[in-house]
């Protein structure tokens, strides 16, 4: 019975040590993210000069806990079934359509933004009180260093 236990538990470590197949919402998202590192990439010279795929992608697998090995034996699977990789596909490029319409919604509140900013600070400031032409009453005050002094025009006849 040991015996059996031994061959079971050495199966199970060695089909754990090989690569794993990962989730079809978990490729998806990976999918996502490999394009618009692609796209980052492709938009900075020196990112570019400088880019081992290789590399920047092992940190978008490990962000979702896998490595390359499991994504290759993941595209491989996924691969094999077209209908399965295109509708894994059709998910990417709408996750990606809709993150397109975000940040352009956000860029265009900002263009909105900015325009209305150039135009409230030409316009004057109308929450002021306007200065009035005439004296409300004959009290005079003075503001000296210290103290205030007032004169009514009354006491002074």
């Amino acid at each position: 019975m040991r015996k059996w236990l031994h061959i079971v538990l050495v199966l199970v470590l060695v089909a754990s040590c090989g690569p794993r197949k990962i989730s079809r919402g978990d490729m998806e998202q990976i999918m996502t993210d490999i394009l618009l590192q692609d796209q980052q990439i492709k938009q900075d010279r020196m990112l570019k000069k400088q880019a081992d795929t290789c590399l920047v992608y092992e940190g978008i697998f490990e962000a979702y806990g896998y490595d390359t090995d499991d994504f290759l034996y993941s595209l491989e699977y996924y691969i094999s079934d077209p209908a399965r990789m295109e509708k894994i596909m059709g998910k990417v490029a709408e996750r990606l359509e809709k993150e397109s319409k975000e940040v352009t919604e956000q860029i265009d509140f900002e263009q909105w933004q900015a325009r209305f900013m150039r135009i409230y600070k030409q316009l004057p400031d109308t929450t002021l009180p306007h200065p009035r032409m005439r004296a409300v009453d004959s009290l005079h005050v003075r503001f000296d260093a210290d103290s205030v002094w007032f004169h009514h025009p009354v006491d002074s006849l």
